[in-house]
């Protein structure tokens, strides 16, 4: 690694086998996208392609390269010699870290070093500073679109309010959030008097779940067949809410909506009222998660604040760890996982560290973003408390 002072900048320049983009390189590349299938490994993937595994792991920024999923979407990287591709029309920003290269970012984003180096004028492809910002040409998306080519949501539209004939085009979502304002959601449909249904089917537990929707103008859901929010009319942008038991086992859910002029926006989201115990929790005398508990508890969430008090009969205010335990239910796809502490946190994902900050601190909010495959997960929570106030809190969300 060698370090220059360039115009007040300092400017790292690392020197490593097959990080440094050839001096007289031609090469003509792009990026397809595959839909996984249901027994599919990311060396069958690479294989069909001609790639290396490793190159869609860049390309794609996957922490844990065994675990894809039915129905993701996978940007491929696809080379050969010839001349660069043509840059796309939209493009975001990079900020440039510390031991970051051209070839990593462009596999970052699924482009080419070729790509940004053309867009950003750069006469040496091999010297970029910490700070710089580059453009990046990406995908243009469709404002509001909400969706991507895949996920467990089918919607289907229509260029009419009443969801008669045939849906003008049909799309697979990763959930029901959207706000096209005047513009409408493509595919040749215009932003006033349109309809749209989206359906899907998810796994629950046993519990009383809470079933959001803010929309404007006209909406319907059903759980199982059974109609339980029924708001057929236009109105400005409403919430509407529905409560409803499920047994544990898949349930099929299904939204109508309607938009007749003016903005159109439709954002569906469910939240568990109650339930039986999902997290098991232990408690011991000690920091460190020695000898035998304490103390069980059970509980519905991992959501405490005790300040300066005990968290239960016989255990310390201060100087205690804890141990919480759960296993839940996942649809396949991207969650971001979300930890408030003080002190110490570590969370795992089945055998996977996720979010590792085992010191002591004031009160902070960490967070780690994981593929997580269909089906049931194991998660784990390790905590310890020094003196002070105590906090420890874990939730996530599908991105």
């Amino acid at each position: 690694m060698k370090r220059y002072l360039l115009l007040g900048f300092l400017v790292t320049v690392l020197v490593l086998a097959g990080a440094m983009v050839p001096r007289n390189a031609q090469a003509s590349c792009q990026t397809v996208r595959h839909v996984v299938k249901a027994g599919e490994t990311l060396t069958q993937i690479a294989r069909r392609y001609g790639v290396s595994v490793s190159s869609i792991v860049q390309a794609n920024n996957l922490w844990n390269p065994n675990l894809i999923y039915s129905g993701q979407v996978l940007l491929i990287p696809v080379c050969d010699n010839g001349t660069t591709p043509p840059p796309n029309q939209c493009t975001k920003i990079h900020i440039v870290k510390r031991g970051e290269y051209l070839k990593a970012i462009a596999a970052k984003y699924g482009t080419t070093w070729q790509a940004i180096a053309n867009l950003n004028n750069l006469k040496n492809p091999n010297l970029i500073y910490v700070g710089q910002r580059l453009k990046i040409p990406v995908k243009c998306t469709t404002p509001g679109d909400g969706g991507s080519s895949s996920g467990p949501w089918k919607g289907q539209f229509w260029a009419n309010r009443l969801l008669s004939g045939d849906p003008k085009f049909t799309k697979q979502y990763n959930k029901v959030d959207f706000n096209w304002g005047k513009k409408g959601p493509g595919g040749g449909i215009a932003g006033t008097d349109f309809s749209a249904r989206f359906t899907r089917s998810r796994y629950f537990d046993a519990g009383v779940y809470r079933f959001n929707v803010l929309v404007d103008d006209g909406v319907r859901v059903w759980v199982d067949g059974v109609l339980i929010i029924d708001q057929w009319h236009d109105t400005a942008p409403k919430q509407y809410i529905a409560d409803k038991q499920l047994s544990a086992g898949n349930h099929t859910l299904q939204i109508d909506y309607y938009q007749h002029k003016g903005g159109a926006q439709i954002k569906f989201w469910i939240e568990r009222v109650n339930g039986q115990a999902a997290w098991k929790g232990v408690y011991f005398n000690n920091m460190q998660l020695r000898d035998n508990p304490v103390i069980t508890r059970y509980y519905k969430t991992v959501d405490f604040e005790w300040g300066k008090k005990s968290p239960a009969a016989g255990v310390t205010a201060d100087y205690f760890s804890a141990r919480y335990t759960g296993e839940f239910q996942f649809t396949g796809g991207r969650y971001r996982f979300i930890a408030t502490v003080d002190d110490g946190i570590r969370v795992w994902v089945d055998d996977n560290l996720i979010i590792d900050s085992w010191r002591s601190g004031s009160t902070r909010t960490l967070t780690a973003d994981v593929d997580v495959g269909e089906g049931k997960h194991t998660i784990k929570i390790e905590y310890f408390e020094e003196k002070g106030g105590a906090v420890c809190k874990l939730r996530w969300m599908q991105k």
